[in-house]
């Protein structure tokens, strides 16, 4: 059973609808960088999507074959994921944990973790302990795929940061994530020890700027 802190939603209502606002305030670049994550999955792989929110990358992932273990601390959250898995009822069975990563023990089992969009909700003093928990879920050699929003531009790119912190402080009213201003995670990763291998950027509405990014590392440990 989950602990009585683990069964407090932060998000509530907003939790069925989560993914739309996401497509909605992306114009499809945030399920864009979903399906590329979930591309980069070699087959059969034992795969951990950390955040897993209301189930987008969940969903592909089962769909794609892959043993998908889903983890999110918000009730609400995972049971938006479980409601749209029985829709769509694909062959794969899902694990769902509910759970917090950072009291979760190192395990070195999976093939792949995918955290979507899960590390603009901590501060960026909290980053370093953070990445570690991901990399102890990893085997040796193991990949991490994320996504969220891109580094800033050089100059002062002032509509970037507007855009980043909008959804920002709307959630961290909702005490769902820090108030921080935006990552450098390609930085964040060096520094724990991860190897990038790839970048790749997605449009808003498929012709605005690039402010969405997905990273692939890999941690050799």
């Amino acid at each position: 059973m989950p602990s009585p802190a683990l069964s407090v939603s932060t998000y509530g209502p907003i939790a069925p609808i989560y993914a739309r606002l996401a497509q909605l305030y992306s114009g499809g670049a945030i399920p864009g960088c979903h399906r590329w994550a979930v591309e980069k999955l070699p087959q059969g792989a034992r795969v951990l999507i950390v955040g897993s929110g209301p189930g987008t990358d969940v969903l592909h992932a089962a769909r794609a074959g892959m043993r998908v273990t889903a983890l999110d601390i918000d009730a609400a959250m995972l049971a938006a994921a479980q409601r749209r898995l029985l829709r769509a009822q694909p062959a794969a069975q899902v694990e769902f944990v509910h759970a917090d990563l950072l009291q979760e023990p190192a395990s070195s089992r999976f093939d792949v973790v995918i955290a979507q969009f899960f590390l603009n909700v901590f501060a960026p003093s909290r980053l370093p302990r953070v990445l570690r928990a991901l990399a102890g879920q990893l085997q040796p050699g193991g990949r991490l795929l994320v996504g969220d929003f891109a580094p800033l531009a050089p100059g002062r790119p002032v509509l970037q940061r507007l855009y980043h912190d909008l959804p920002m402080h709307v959630f961290g009213r909702l005490g769902a994530n820090a108030i921080h201003a935006v990552h450098d995670l390609p930085t964040h990763l060096r520094e724990a020890g991860f190897i990038l291998q790839q970048r790749r950027r997605f449009r808003l509405f498929g012709i605005g700027p690039r402010w969405i990014e997905g990273l692939e590392a890999h941690h050799p440990q």
